[in-house]
């Protein structure tokens, strides 16, 4: 029999099965359920919701962790890893999907940021004004840390969302139409010196494989 949760929108009471090949771990439908598979990989579930902009956004799994990958070139979504960095666009797609995933998008993005205001994990203002550096990897210079490796820096059991690297995101700039947004990081505002928020956007080239990026993956339910 599948193990199963439940959470709710709207007033909706919504049934959502364990993905194929995971067991839940741990958590609750506050702070996040946690799913593991026989490898260790761990995925976070974000509940069926909405943006600050008032988006609806069905409920998806985010990997708990920013994602590492082994000697022999296995991604990995587990504790006490270094990000995989310095890696492009394409092959960090490329890694999502040996994982059965995708690269996050920017309402996902959203959904996540909305999400940790909404269950108290954090305030507005540190989701999307300006990062806290209790919170998040702020280190300058920027020092790479390994996963899970602070406490302060799990919120809803999700890691390292303030700081670190930046996330390739699937979105396309605006301004370059070829080039990716990424999100988060570490950086400062030039103008103010505030340390940016998790909610912050820049743009990259695809094909740039920079030390300061990273990525996460994006797990969809079963279509019905």
């Amino acid at each position: 029999m599948k193990e199963r949760f439940v959470e709710y929108c709207d007033g909706n009471r919504i049934e959502v099965d364990v993905l194929e090949k995971y067991h839940f771990k741990e958590g609750t439908v506050n702070d996040g359920y946690v799913i593991e598979d026989d490898l260790g990989n761990q995925l976070l579930r974000i509940p069926s919701g909405y943006t600050a902009d008032g988006v609806y956004v069905r409920g998806f799994w985010i990997s708990r962790y920013e994602i590492s990958v082994d000697d022999e070139g296995n991604p990995h979504s587990i504790a006490g890893e270094y990000p995989c960095v310095g890696i492009n666009f394409f092959d960090a797609k490329k890694k999502a999907k040996e994982m059965n995933g995708v690269l996050i998008a920017n309402e996902e993005y959203n959904r996540i940021a909305m999400w940790l205001v909404q269950t108290g994990a954090a305030t507005f203002e540190e989701v999307f004004i300006k990062g806290n550096k209790d919170i998040g990897n702020y280190s300058k210079p920027f020092v790479l840390e390994k996963t899970a490796s602070n406490p302060k820096w799990m919120r809803n059991r999700l890691d390292s969302f303030w700081g670190s690297a930046y996330i390739w995101t699937t979105e396309k700039s605006e301004l370059y139409n070829h080039h990716r947004i990424i999100r988060g990081g570490y950086g400062l505002y030039f103008n103010t010196g505030e340390k940016h928020p998790p909610t912050f956007r820049t743009w990259a080239d695809p094909k740039k494989e920079s030390p300061n990026i990273t990525f996460r993956i994006v797990v969809k339910d079963p279509k019905d």
